[in-house]
Parts: structure tokens; C-alpha cells; sequence
């Protein structure tokens, strides 16, 4: 059980000592302890046995200019004594509380968006050789056409055909991993992005769609496969009004589906009606 005598001894001063006398005792014995074990050398005392009789001193110093200033009224200085005493262990208590509120509201927010996202009638993908600042536009356009459905989730990928820079590859590597991985039922390409995944035959046959027969011939683009087939894979959406609010560089613009994509019907319906308009 620690007492005043025993603290006092462990830091080997008097009883009598000067505050300004324990502090720099204290920090002589930190110095000391520095690279020793966790029990000492020989006689001296732990750092645990130091750290103890020097928070038991303190302790009693703050009581001590409790009972001098607050004489009068205990309870104040009990809680002057117990924030002095453990304010840094109530702020760390604090801060963790913080953290796991946020962490916990972060990763809810982000499940929630993604199970909207996989609810959504229609997943788009700008996955072309230029940049979009904001595709929401064309994503309103759509939606008012679609009358029965109820959201779109639209997305832009800067896919650079020649990267210059380091950003350019940076980009050019997660567009691959994008294409890979994150499997939109439609995608608005350039044609050169167009050639290069259509020849692995990422995309649906359009001729077996018969919604899209009155797709013109002129904007029916055809692709050629690794293998040597060619077939109808693109829909040619450049003047498409919608899209032309987005105002995007002056280069063809090709609308495809995605071999495996979880909403066929409605990515049908899509290129259906920006083929038309």
C-alpha cells in the first residue's frame, strides 16, 4: 500500500522536498531506467514502482492546492482532483468513442450505398480516352425516359489509349482493373477502347437482340474478335441529345453491353433509346 513515506523513498528524497525537487528527481530516474529491463538493475527501484510513488506525490500536491483554494466546498475539489488526475485517460476515452462512431457510421453509409448501387435498374460506365467532370445530367435525361424504373448509377473512367505521364498509366491501370472487376451492364466507349475490348469479346451480340431492329445501319457498329468473327456489338450514340449536354470531346461515342451484364433487358432498352434519340 503506497503512503507518503514509502513514495517519497522510492524517488530517495525527503519527505520535505520542493516540487521543483520531485520533478527533476523523477526525470533523473527516467533518464536512469531508460534501456534497463521491465524489473531493474539490482536494488533500484521498477519503473513501474517510480512512475507510482510519483503519481501518488502529485496526487497529494494537487489535493494539498485543492484544500488551499476550494476550503470550503469538497465536492468541487474532489472533481478538480479526479480531472487533473485522469483527464488524459477521459480524453482518450473520448477520442476512441469518436473514432468507432465514425468508423462505424463510415462502413454503414458505404453498405448502404453499396446495396442502392446493386439495386439499381441500370449500371452505366463513361469508360472512355477523355475525362467527365459530371455525368449526372445524361443520368436524368435517361431516368425520365425510363418511366418504370427508379434509379441509374452512372460512373466516369478515364481510360487513356497512350498514357503520357504517370497519371495517364495510374489511370490506364485501374481502368483495367475497373473493366475487370466492376461489371456495368452498359458502357460508353470511344472507338478505339471499343476495338481494343471487343476483340476479347466483352460484349453482347446486339443481333440477338430483336428490341434494337430498328437501330439504323449507320449507327450499328460492328466489332472483330482475337478469333476473326465479326459482329454486331456497338451502338453508335454520338448525337445523342442527352449525352451532348455532358459536352464531351468531339469523337465517336459507342454504346455497348456487357457480355455478362446482371441487367440485360433493361441495357438492351438503354441503347435502344439513346440509339434513337
Amino acid at each position: 500500500m503506497m503512503d507518503q513515506k514509502t513514495a517519497y523513498s522510492i524517488l530517495g528524497l525527503e519527505e520535505t522536498a520542493t516540487e521543483e525537487e520531485v520533478e527533476q528527481r523523477y526525470t533523473v530516474l527516467l533518464l536512469r531506467n531508460r534501456g534497463r529491463g521491465a524489473d531493474g538493475e539490482g536494488n533500484a527501484p521498477t519503473m513501474e514502482e517510480v512512475n507510482k510513488a510519483y503519481n501518488f506525490i502529485r496526487g497529494l500536491a494537487i489535493q494539498e492546492e485543492v484544500r488551499k483554494n476550494e476550503p470550503k466546498n469538497k465536492t468541487l475539489g474532489k472533481i478538480a482532483y479526479i480531472w487533473e488526475y485522469y483527464r488524459w485517460h477521459i480524453f482518450g476515452t473520448i477520442a476512441a468513442v469518436l473514432i468507432i462512431f465514425y468508423t462505424t457510421t463510415s462502413i454503414m453509409d458505404s453498405r448502404r450505398e453499396e446495396q442502392r448501387i446493386e439495386r439499381a435498374d441500370l449500371k452505366v460506365t463513361i469508360f472512355a480516352d477523355f475525362q467527365v467532370e459530371n455525368p449526372d445530367p445524361f443520368e436524368v435525361k435517361l431516368l425520365e425516359n425510363m418511366k418504370e424504373w427508379q434509379d441509374i448509377h452512372i460512373v466516369s473512367q478515364y481510360a487513356p489509349i497512350e498514357p503520357k505521364d504517370e497519371y495517364g498509366m495510374a489511370m490506364l491501370q485501374k481502368a483495367i482493373v475497373s473493366m475487370a472487376a466492376d461489371k456495368a451492364d452498359v458502357y460508353i466507349m470511344d472507338k478505339a477502347n471499343f476495338d481494343k475490348f471487343g476483340k476479347q469479346e466483352a460484349f453482347l451480340n446486339l443481333g440477338e437482340a430483336p428490341s434494337l431492329a430498328s437501330i439504323p445501319n449507320d449507327k450499328r457498329i460492328n466489332v472483330v474478335t482475337d478469333g476473326g468473327a465479326t459482329y454486331w456489338a456497338g451502338v453508335d450514340i454520338t448525337q445523342n441529345a442527352a449525352l451532348q449536354t455532358l459536352k464531351l470531346p468531339n469523337i465517336q461515342k459507342i454504346a455497348v453491353v456487357r457480355i455478362n451484364a446482371n441487367k440485360k433487358d433493361n441495357a438492351v432498352k438503354a441503347l435502344e433509346w439513346m440509339g434513337q434519340n
